[in-house]
């Protein structure tokens, strides 16, 4: 038998290294078209998952709107009060309103 020599050394382990790259090449091709063919959500998915999450967002606008109004009936009542003296009744129905708006809160 012939002793290998540090070429034939160097050209098997240039191939073997070669025949690894090409096999992760081969991997990444294969993973890339299979992304391709198979996006991360459909048309109809992302569509849903957008009306839930708008859905989402108008109740709690609406709650925030609810809110401003039950502070602002507050404040007028105040002003109301705090100008001729008078509006006890107004006062103490806005604080009721607003002491419900924020225990339901």
């Amino acid at each position: 038998m012939e002793s290998l020599t540090l070429t034939q050394i160097k050209d098997f382990a240039i191939v073997f290294l070669a025949l690894l790259a090409f096999i992760v090449l081969l991997g990444n091709v294969i993973k890339t078209v299979k992304g391709w063919l198979q996006p991360g959500m459909s048309e109809k998915e992302w569509k849903a998952e957008v009306d839930r999450k708008l859905g989402s967002d108008n109740e709690r606008i609406k709650s925030l709107e609810d809110g401003n109004k039950v502070v602002c009936r507050a404040l007028i009542a105040m002003l109301s009060h705090e100008i001729n003296g008078n509006s006890v009744d107004k006062l103490q129905s806005a604080m009721t309103d607003l002491q419900n708006y924020l225990i339901e809160r």
